[in-house]
């Protein structure tokens, strides 16, 4: 099936070397001596791609190198875009994203995510961790849950001011499957009551459940399209990068931990997967 091909394409790979071309914009401001000093340097992203050819790529360099009009080997900045992308909250946690998390955040495998999470749920910090649930049913109290949460050290001034606010928001997406709730807290922890593996996922549930009622976040997104005239079509190139302006449910987790799986899921349905997370010059 599927799995065997892909296995099969991977052994089998070859890799082949390509080419592309690079253009470097530099942001420079005169220093105090009349010097000009390079402030920063962002690569611009040909649009033409990869090549397997070397010499089409060094053709377009020379082309560019060697003309004696100044203008022409100048770029030009076609237009720039910017606009507000909204990242979207994760969903409830059902026990595929709960060992997919640990795995990928906390470095624990799958059958000590499930023995941690058991071990919770027997000692009656979090709920039942075998749910393909992932939308908390009409009858769960996410404020109250918020509640039990709201004097720890580590978020709950986060939460006090989420449900001061009235901020808190319904789930995103997600199916209720009738089975069990989604994975959540169940009480909330001193400061050295749990400790190793089972402090660690603890706060990984816990964070992820109060994310999954936050606000969404809001990067501002910047495309600079660029054009060499020499080159005509085969001149355009674009800088890209974005900035977090409001931090939503970041506020609580490490963006990293989800930026992946909302960048391709987030409320415009546009990937944010290829701007640098930088301001640009």
């Amino acid at each position: 099936g599927f799995t065997v091909q892909r296995h099969l394409d991977i052994q089998t790979f070859v890799r082949e070397p390509y080419w592309t071309l690079d253009l470097g914009v530099i942001k420079a401001t005169s220093s105090t001596g009349g010097n000009v000093e390079a402030q920063r340097v962002c690569r611009a992203v040909w649009e033409g791609g990869r090549s397997f050819h070397p010499n089409k790529i060094v053709s377009l360099r020379d082309l560019v190198c060697e003309s004696k009009d100044v203008g022409d080997r100048a770029v030009w900045v076609e237009k720039v875009v910017t606009k507000d992308k909204k990242q979207g909250r994760p969903t409830p946690l059902n026990t595929v994203a709960l060992l997919k998390a640990c795995s990928k955040s906390l470095g624990i495998g799958p059958h000590a995510t499930m023995q941690t999470a058991e071990r919770l749920y027997l000692s009656g910090y979090l709920s039942y961790p075998r749910t393909e649930s992932t939308a908390y049913p009409t009858s769960f109290d996410i404020l109250g849950t918020l509640r039990q949460q709201s004097n720890d050290a580590r978020w709950g001034k986060y939460v006090r001011s989420l449900i001061a606010n009235n901020e808190i928001t319904k789930s995103r997406g997600g199916v209720d499957m009738g089975d069990h709730p989604p994975i959540t807290p169940c009480r909330e922890v001193g400061g050295y009551e749990l400790s190793g593996d089972m402090a660690r996922v603890y706060d990984l549930v816990v964070r992820h459940f109060i994310a999954s009622v936050s606000q969404d976040a809001v990067w501002k997104s910047t495309r600079v399209y660029l054009k060499i005239d020499v080159l005509k079509e085969k001149g355009r190139f674009v800088v890209s990068g974005r900035e977090l302006v409001s931090k939503g449910f970041l506020e609580v987790v490490l963006y990293k931990q989800y930026e992946e799986e909302s960048s391709r899921e987030n409320n415009e349905n546009e990937d944010l997967s290829d701007e640098e997370i930088r301001p640009l010059p």
